[in-house]
């Protein structure tokens, strides 16, 4: 009769950690699942809100001009500081002699 009531206690105790694991588990799998779907499954306030923004300044043709000005403007410095730098390394060479 004792072995019984063990085996009973056992097998229950293995259904309680079960439940407690899937129970502790399901937030993890819900986040998986949704990481999943992707943006697709965001809601509808967050899709409009999104949409809003991209209208509001689209990038464009126009943008991506501007940002490849911006790197050129930005090679050219890097050239000038260079050649600043040059040329002080050579004054400061003939200042010694």
């Amino acid at each position: 009769m004792d072995s019984a009531y063990g085996e009973l206690a056992f097998w229950v105790a293995i259904g309680v950690i079960n439940i407690a694991f899937w129970s502790a588990m399901t937030p993890v799998f819900k986040a998986w699942a949704e990481r999943i779907r992707g943006p697709q499954s965001m809601n509808a306030e967050v899709m409009a809100r999104l949409e809003a923004l991209e209208a509001a300044r689209p990038v464009t043709g126009e943008t991506d001009l501007v940002y490849q000005r911006m790197a050129e403007l930005e090679e050219r410095l890097e050239f000038t500081e260079r050649l600043l730098a040059q040329d002080r390394d050579l004054t400061r060479i003939e200042e010694r002699r």
